[in-house]
């Protein structure tokens, strides 16, 4: 990966799919934005498998091809592995937070081991890490 790296959160990939979602244009703007920009978007391997499931889920078949074909193709996909879920478990166990989810802590260990800084997120998690958002 190079360049500009910019992370993409389930939050954000739902708001950019989901007109009447309340970030819907700020997806849509900052997506716009990263792209002319000549930004890497990247996302890992466990937030592609949680936002076809909640796309699929809350938007329908039509959403999550839609996902599959016109949004996933410009992103990076970045393997989480066996040795990050296992920091990220600890993490989790220490952090012992019932609304911080397992999928959360491993985005932020393989932004930190990737030296991202931003991430297309409407989750406040992102920034209480210290991580740049679009609002």
């Amino acid at each position: 990966m190079s360049g500009n790296l910019i992370f993409v959160d389930t939050s954000g990939f739902i708001a950019l799919l989901d007109a009447d979602d309340a970030y819907h244009q700020h997806s849509s703007s900052a997506w716009q934005k990263y792209i002319n920009e000549d930004c890497t978007l990247c996302t890992s391997d466990y937030i592609r498998l949680e936002s076809w499931a909640l796309i699929q889920r809350r938007l329908g078949i039509q959403a999550a091809l839609d996902f599959a074909d016109l949004i996933l193709p410009a992103c990076e996909i970045i393997q989480v592995g066996d040795e990050s879920f296992t920091s990220s478990v600890n993490q989790w166990r220490m952090a012992r937070r019932r609304n911080l989810s397992l999928v959360d802590i491993t985005s932020f260990h393989v932004m930190r081991r990737h030296e991202i800084t931003k991430a297309l997120s409407f989750d406040t998690h992102f920034a209480e890490e210290g991580f740049e958002i679009p609002v």
